[in-house]
């Protein structure tokens, strides 16, 4: 039976979504040129022609970790289920989170296609979904761990940013508190994994997706076997550790591409080394916060608010045309070719996946 995550309808979905993704990106780019002032592609070629190529290399190193240690994250606790799967694999399903994460509001279709892909290699459907809702419990409190360090290191970042970004900062910081809080509850509590099943069985009802006994008894199926995959997670401490590390090592990388960036194109200057290594250190501290702050944005990747606060940041080190030459050249690669490169990943693994299906046939 073909999934509804390959209907026409949820395809013609993605292709308005990814488009949506470019107009917003090239709006993004506009407006951070508008805002800038005396920005222009000039100065940021030259930059650009002029950057160390060592740091450059390292944020591309960080990129690809990027991918692996949420891979990583993801195989371990699958492999705690007695599930083995390869490490090319779980790159598969973190590119799928991640491309559409980024295509979609608020990244609400990100672990839905992660799941499919899952699902569809043979990983129990219950499995899938304990391992999905913990790992986001464990990258929802990296953020905040690193978020919490980068303000006891250097609480001064936070006035990098205006009232606006400090609002919603805070705003996203007590989100990301209660979605770890939930993801924990829900797997640990039994009587909340009921309650919300039940929750789900009413509305499902009242929305005609759920049309008979049939696929009741087929919920309740699920959440007994949910139940029985969250209650091993009990006894599996270690490799709950180990995804905590690793999504926190994820996060690092991502936003130590800022900092890369930064020292690319300012070592060598006038600044002595050490001050452009701390000057990079505080702006990867204030990329955590705008990580907490753009999380729920509900626009595709938090595209343009994200852009402005890096921009609002980075203008209290540097000006606002070489800040936005910084924000150009480390979105481009954080976000944006990460973005690519996941699209590229997925598309090709879909394929190939065609193709063994019908050689089978």
């Amino acid at each position: 039976m073909k999934s509804s995550f390959e209907s026409k309808q949820n395809r013609r979905r993605n292709i308005i979504w990814a488009l949506a993704f470019v107009i917003i990106a090239a709006a993004s780019v506009y407006a951070v040129k508008k805002v800038s002032g005396e920005f222009s592609i000039t100065k940021l070629r030259e930059l650009l022609y002029g950057a160390a190529p060592i740091p450059v290399l390292l944020s591309f190193a960080a990129l690809a970790g990027f991918f692996i240690f949420q891979a990583l994250s993801l195989k371990t606790l699958l492999k705690s289920f007695g599930q083995e799967t390869s490490l090319g694999k779980n790159i598969v399903f973190v590119s799928t989170d991640l491309y559409f994460s980024a295509i979609t509001p608020s990244a609400t279709g990100g672990q839905p296609a992660c799941g499919y892909f899952m699902v569809r290699s043979g990983i129990p459907a219950s499995c899938v979904t304990v391992c999905l809702v913990f790992n986001l419990a464990m990258y929802t409190l990296s953020i905040i761990i690193i978020g919490i360090a980068s303000i006891l290191i250097a609480p001064g970042i936070f006035n990098y940013f205006s009232t606006a970004a400090k609002i919603l900062i805070l705003l996203g910081a007590f989100g990301l508190a209660m979605l770890a809080l939930l993801g924990i509850v829900i797997t640990i509590k039994h009587s909340a994994i009921d309650r919300l099943a039940s929750i789900v069985m009413k509305i499902g009802k009242k929305l005609r997706l759920i049309k008979g006994r049939s696929d009741e008894v087929s919920i309740r199926q699920w959440v007994e076997d949910y139940k029985g995959y969250a209650s091993q997670l009990k006894g599996h401490g270690p490799a709950l550790a180990k995804s905590l590390l690793y999504n926190t090592l994820h996060r690092l990388c991502q936003m130590s591409i800022t900092m890369l960036m930064y020292i690319a194109v300012t070592v060598g200057g006038s600044a002595s080394t050490w001050t452009v290594i701390r000057q990079g250190a505080l702006l990867l501290g204030a990329q955590s916060l705008i990580s907490i702050g753009s999380t729920f944005i509900p626009i595709p990747g938090a595209m343009g608010y994200t852009d402005l606060m890096m921009l609002n940041a980075f203008g209290k080190v540097m000006t606002y045309s070489e800040a936005a030459s910084l924000e150009l050249m480390s979105r481009s690669v954080s976000f944006y070719l990460c973005v690519i490169i996941a699209f590229l990943i997925v598309i090709i693994y879909s394929i190939r996946s065609r193709k063994k299906s019908s050689d089978i046939e």
